[in-house]
């Protein structure tokens, strides 16, 4: 590896940098290079081991000389396209073309140099020491880099050794890890071999466990069967003897009830009877002062009208009699008047008798009204008592309706009352059912509780097995049985 990287090195950065230098030499001031930056690396020396060190510092020494010229290549070769426009591939190429015409042009160069003056000359060599200047430094760049690079072929080395030092370790594991698990695979044939063995003898042992605890169980349920049946006969029993004590109780209970149901409903009754006398009194008193009332306004009013009748007939008959003599005087003047006006003979108290007739007119007009006034009155006065008769009878249906409205609303009220009464009752008695049905429960749910203690604290205990088989028997509730004929109660 090391010898085609120094090959590659030398053909393909030391020969184009050559033909550049020549290039640019003959070319003179004209063409300028392009500034370039190197890459500054900072070489490390890293332990090999002691058999590649050899070698790898005898590649470095033969290589030293050649990176001194060659090293620059790398960075020529940019200027070289930038320069000739040519890729580096073809400069590469075309080499020897370029060496020899390199050696042609020093020597025109040289007879040129002869010819010019001494002042040329000066310039020229500032310019040459410039562009040396300026190739040292590329070439000092390709050197660090070369070092760069035979440091990092030095790691890849020892990295490879390691890796082979690694390998030859974990190959020795391997086979320690094979003659492990060589023992660890018979050792687990051998227990496995054991727990077959432990699985029979244990599987035989269950199943004489088994056997053994179902004889046990048989002879327990046998057992706990007869002292249930004892103690369920005699539960029945005390159960039976208590439901008809509290039957006894709850008769006795609804008697008194039911007296004191009565006692309260003829209290009720009578404290209803009395209230209501007082308002029927109350109402017959109000009711006796508003007609005595009323028929005093009637009476009032008839004599009113009576009166105002006997004025204005009065003035009536007044009236005709006036009103028949101003006819009278009337129909004599009239006579008068076609006497004269047939003597046509008028004088003084002819005139004076006709001014007294117009006047007589006039008050005759006035009274005809007034006579008209008056029996206007009088059909006003007819038409208010026909209103008066007619709110009268509507009275007296109004206090009918008002009568039996009365009376309903007692009979309501009195119902109410009867149903309210007769609810707080019901209630109490519903209250003290439930009451005693809890009584009863408790009692009950404490008998069940010690049948079971008492089948539980049996001498002989056993835990439970899972192949154990359910009881083939369960506790009847004393709620099913038909000895208390209660209604349901929700439990605790």
């Amino acid at each position: 590896l090391l010898t085609c990287l120094l090959i590659g090195s030398y053909r393909f950065c030391i020969i184009p940098l050559l033909a550049a230098f020549h290039g640019n030499v003959s070319g003179g001031a004209a063409n300028k290079q392009t500034p370039f930056k190197p890459v500054l690396l900072r070489p490390r020396l890293i332990s090999t081991p002691a058999k590649n060190t050899g070698s790898a510092v005898t590649t470095v020494c033969r290589s030293a000389t050649s990176t001194s010229k060659g090293a620059s290549s790398s960075a020529t070769s940019p200027q070289k396209k930038t320069n000739y426009g040519r890729p580096a591939e073809q400069i590469s190429v075309g080499t020897v073309n370029k060496c020899k015409t390199s050696a042609r042009l020093p020597q025109q160069q040289h007879s040129n140099t002869t010819r010019r003056t001494g002042s040329q000359k000066v310039v020229q060599d500032e310019g040459r020491q410039q562009k040396i200047q300026q190739l040292e430094k590329p070439l000092a760049s390709s050197d660090r880099r070369f070092q760069a690079l035979v440091i990092v072929l030095q790691q890849t080395l020892a990295e490879r050794d390691e890796a082979t030092r690694q390998s030859r370790q974990l190959s020795q594991e391997l086979a320690n890890l094979k003659g492990e698990l060589a023992s660890s695979v018979h050792s687990s044939e051998c227990l496995e071999r054991e727990k077959e063995e432990l699985h029979a003898a244990l599987h035989h042992a269950t199943q004489k466990l088994q056997e053994e605890h179902r004889k046990e169980l048989a002879e327990l349920e046998q057992r706990l069967q007869a002292a249930h049946r004892a103690e369920w006969d005699h539960v029945q029993l005390t159960y039976q003897e208590e439901a008809n004590k509290y039957k006894t109780l709850m008769q006795q209970q609804m008697e008194e009830l039911k007296a004191n149901h009565e006692a309260m409903k003829m209290q009720l009754e009578s404290c209803h009877a009395e209230q209501l006398q007082s308002v029927r009194q109350q109402y017959e008193t109000s009711m006796e002062e508003l007609r005595k009332v009323h028929a005093q306004e009637l009476q009032s009013i008839e004599k009113a009208l009576k009166d105002t009748k006997t004025s204005l007939s009065a003035q009536i008959q007044e009236l005709t009699v006036e009103n028949n003599v101003l006819l009278e005087k009337l129909a004599a003047e009239e006579s008068r008047r076609r006497e004269l006006g047939e003597n046509t003979q008028k004088d003084s108290h002819a005139l004076y008798l006709e001014q007294e007739l117009e006047s007589l007119k006039a008050v005759l007009d006035i009274k005809n009204e007034q006579l008209h006034q008056q029996e206007k009155m009088m059909m006003e006065i007819s038409k208010l008592k026909e209103r008066n008769v007619k709110l009268n009878e509507i009275l007296i249906k109004v206090q009918q309706e008002n009568e039996d409205l009365k009376a309903r609303m007692e009979r309501h009220a009195a119902l109410s009352r009867q149903l309210s009464t007769e609810q707080a009752v019901l209630q109490e008695s519903l209250q003290k059912e439930s009451k005693v049905n809890k009584r009863l429960s408790m009692e009950n749910e404490e008998l069940l509780w010690k049948l079971h203690n008492g089948d539980l604290s049996s001498p002989r205990k056993l835990s439970p097995s899972p192949t154990s088989p359910s009881h083939p028997f369960k506790l009847q509730s004393p709620r099913s049985s038909g000895f208390f004929s209660s209604s349901p109660v929700s439990p605790r």
